[in-house]
């Protein structure tokens, strides 16, 4: 398993968007590569090396440990593979897309938090909206919902191609609460060399 947990200061945030279609872009974060600090953390070019059939899990940290807000990634965007544009075919089928469908989840935390995904609903790919800097772009995000949760740390998941390999260019949406009840949504963009 390959870890990469995105380091957030939300209090270095600008307003972000009420609704997922409304989401706001951010420069890309610093990262952590399996829990450990990594040469090139602060480079927004650089494609984290993923062994075909690998499995990944992507967290969203605060930076700044004396927040209190509550932050989740619930969207992946596949921009695209190879230099070539993805779309929704190519994502739903298993011989060319460059990862599976992503699983939304939550370990358990060491305390409590207030903003977790809507396990009743099942993630399907639709579009970037029209707005967005990558416009009509393959989505697939997690509905969230705001209000006191048990202790969880929230993570989107998925395994790399064991059939393509390349470089893939996604995007990660996440949310901020700080008060329970209300959600802004932002979006950066890293990339994956599979393979």
């Amino acid at each position: 398993m390959l870890k990469i947990s995105f380091l957030i200061d939300s209090n270095t945030l600008p307003k972000g968007g009420a609704s997922i279609g409304a989401a706001v872009a951010i420069k890309h974060p610093t990262f952590l590569l399996n829990d450990k600090t990594h040469p090139h953390q602060d480079d927004p070019d650089y494609a984290v090396p993923v062994p075909s059939g690998e499995n990944v899990r992507i967290y969203i940290q605060e930076a700044n440990y004396g927040s209190t807000g509550g932050i989740a990634p619930n969207g992946i965007i596949v921009r695209r593979f190879n230099d070539v544009p993805l779309t929704d075919a190519i994502m739903n089928d298993a011989r060319q897309r460059p990862i599976d469908i992503p699983n939304f989840d939550l370990d358990l935390g060491p305390i409590p938090d207030f903003i977790g995904y809507n396990t009743e609903e099942t993630p399907k790919w639709t579009q970037t909206p029209p707005s967005w800097a990558w416009p009509n772009m393959p989505l697939i995000d997690q509905d969230l919902r705001a209000g006191w949760t048990p202790t969880y740390v929230p993570y989107v998941t998925f395994n790399a191609s064991k059939l393509v390999s390349g470089l893939l260019e996604y995007g990660v949406v996440f949310a901020l609460t700080r008060d329970g009840a209300n959600v802004q949504y932002f979006y950066f963009d890293p990339f994956l060399k599979i393979g």
